[in-house]
């Protein structure tokens, strides 16, 4: 599966968002799965949306619990806490737990943003405000990350700026 695309969307009364058609389609039951599981996004404030059976082939070979640093097992129990499995009414609508809405900050105008293999949830403001950074520094950023990329599918190690945020 491959998304793209942003989508202008609203959290009804019942805090029920309604996955896009164009995002619905691209998804096959059999690869995919029916689901979507919700965890908290990437950056703060956001929340991540991944198929079903997608997100459990990526964590199906994940190290035992015993394996894990103290902190990395820390981040295992509130990622997995944090998470819901959503499954879409017949009309491809989806009840996002108040809770994880409330965390994150999400209100009910929001945009929900394709990254390739997810979809992000965005406070509708927030997005605006993100995608006008990014419009602002494209040429610079697009070079950094296509050389970053490049580095990585040739298995080169990427070393982090120290500038970078806390929570990238």
């Amino acid at each position: 599966m491959f998304f793209v695309g942003r989508y202008e969307l609203t959290i009804d009364s019942k805090n029920r968002l309604s996955i896009p058609f164009a995002i619905r389609r691209k998804l096959s039951e059999d690869r995919d799965g029916h689901s979507f599981y919700v965890v908290p996004g990437r950056q703060r404030g956001t929340l991540a949306f991944y198929p079903e059976k997608y997100y459990e082939r990526r964590r199906e070979n994940l190290p035992d619990d015993e394996n894990l640093s103290d902190e990395a097992y820390a981040y295992r129990q509130f990622e997995f806490s944090q998470s819901a499995l959503l499954d879409p009414d017949g009309q491809g609508r989806v009840l996002i737990p108040e809770r994880l809405l409330a965390r994150a900050g999400i209100d009910k105008e929001v945009t929900l943003a394709a990254v390739q293999d997810h979809l992000e949830l965005w406070r509708r403001e927030a997005f605006e405000s993100f995608e006008g950074q990014m419009w602002t520094a494209y040429p610079d950023q697009r070079s950094k990350a296509v050389h970053e990329m490049k580095q990585l599918a040739s298995g080169q190690r990427v070393e982090a700026e120290e500038s970078a945020p806390a929570d990238a």
